[in-house]
């Protein structure tokens, strides 16, 4: 038991750079895309606010919440294995 606690300590730390690269990447994806929906739709004031209430409704999304599976997969999977191992 003490060695499956040690391998998911490990894995966290090692997931946890993954994580902050994808949510970092995904949210300038986000606010690429609201600043080009700003461009074609025209509007002449209020740039940074729209970018910001667009990456406020994102922070909210189930799209945001699905970065999250970067940790939930790997650890699932691991103790899927382990479980199946130990006890079929």
């Amino acid at each position: 038991m003490f060695a499956f606690l040690r391998l998911m300590v490990v894995l966290l730390i090692c997931l946890t750079p993954i994580y902050w690269g994808l949510l970092l990447y995904a949210r300038a994806r986000c606010r690429a895309r609201l600043s080009q929906r700003w461009q074609e739709k025209g509007l002449t004031t209020g740039r940074q606010a729209f970018i910001q209430r667009g990456l406020k409704r994102y922070d909210r999304s189930f799209q945001r919440r699905l970065v999250l599976l970067v940790y939930i997969l790997p650890l699932g999977a691991i103790a899927l294995v382990i479980y199946l191992v130990n006890f079929s």
